[in-house]
C-alpha cells in the first residue's frame, strides 16, 4: 500500500511545479503529504484518514491555500464526505496547515488502487516502482542545467539526482520535439532510461504535466507556465 500511496503521491505532485512557480521561480515551498479519503467536514478543516495508515488528520486551509477540483478552484466547503483528497501542508501530529489541497477524480483512485503504474512511453503494461526513479526512469522538477548536466528534484522534494543528456536522448514538450536550450529551470519533466557510468541516461525527456504518468491518461498534459497567482493550472487536455 504505501508504494501504491508514493505513486499516487507522484502523480499529484504534478500540480506542484506550477504551485511553486506561483511563488517565485526555484522556490519550492517545503512541506508534507497526505493522501486519504475524506471522513468529515467542518466549517473550516476536513478530517482524512490517510490511505498509508494511522491516525485521522484533521487538515485546515487559510483564506491563502489553494483548494481545487479538477484544476477549478473550489471552498474548502465544497470537499464532501468520502472525496479522496491530496493536501501539502505543515504537519504537526494529526494536524496540517495546508496551502494546497486537491480533490483527486475516481479515475486516478481507481488506478491507484489497481496498482496502476506510470505510462511514460511504455504501453498500458508499463509500470515504474518508486524505487527504480532515478535507476529506470526519471520524473521531477528541473532546479539546475549545467551543459548537459541536469539537477531534477524528486515530486516529494526530498532527494535530487544529476541526470547526464547525450546525442541519443531526445526531448519531447507535447508531441512536438524540442532541444535541450528549451529545458528551463522550474520544468517538470520525465523519462525512461538507464544508468550509464553511474549516471542516469535519459532515452527521451519530456516535458510535461503529471497527468502523463497515468497509464491511458489522455496523452501529453499541459506545458509548465507560470500561473496567474489565483487561478490554478489549466486541465489537460485529451
Amino acid at each position: 500500500m504505501k508504494k501504491l500511496v508514493l505513486t499516487f503521491v507522484i502523480l499529484c505532485l504534478g500540480f506542484l511545479p506550477a504551485v511553486s512557480l506561483a511563488q517565485g521561480p526555484g522556490q519550492t515551498r517545503p512541506g508534507e503529504n497526505v493522501v486519504g479519503k475524506v471522513t468529515a467536514v467542518g466549517k473550516d478543516s476536513i478530517t482524512v484518514a490517510p490511505m498509508a495508515g494511522g491516525d485521522p488528520v484533521t487538515i485546515k486551509a487559510g483564506d491563502s491555500a489553494r483548494i481545487f477540483k479538477d484544476r477549478e478552484p473550489i471552498k474548502l466547503s465544497d470537499i464532501k464526505v468520502d472525496d479522496t483528497v491530496f493536501a501539502r501542508g505543515q504537519l504537526a501530529g494529526t494536524s496540517m496547515d495546508a496551502f494546497i489541497v486537491a480533490v483527486m477524480n475516481p479515475e486516478m483512485v481507481q488506478r491507484m488502487q489497481q496498482g496502476a503504474g506510470f505510462g511514460m512511453g511504455g504501453g498500458a503494461g508499463a509500470k515504474f516502482k518508486p524505487e527504480d526513479w532515478g535507476k529506470t526512469f526519471i520524473a521531477g522538477q528541473v532546479k539546475a542545467i549545467k551543459e548537459t548536466t541536469l539537477t531534477i528534484a524528486k515530486p516529494d522534494g526530498q532527494q535530487t539526482v544529476d541526470i547526464e543528456v547525450d546525442e541519443n536522448t531526445s526531448f519531447k514538450k507535447r508531441s512536438e520535439s524540442i532541444t535541450l536550450a528549451d529545458i528551463k529551470p522550474d520544468d517538470f519533466v520525465f523519462g525512461t532510461g538507464e544508468i550509464k557510468n553511474g549516471v542516469f541516461v535519459p532515452k527521451e525527456l519530456r516535458v510535461g504535466g503529471g497527468r502523463m504518468f497515468m497509464v491511458g491518461g489522455g496523452g501529453p498534459g499541459p506545458d509548465q507556465k507560470k500561473p496567474d497567482s489565483n487561478t490554478p493550472p489549466p486541465a489537460p487536455k485529451n
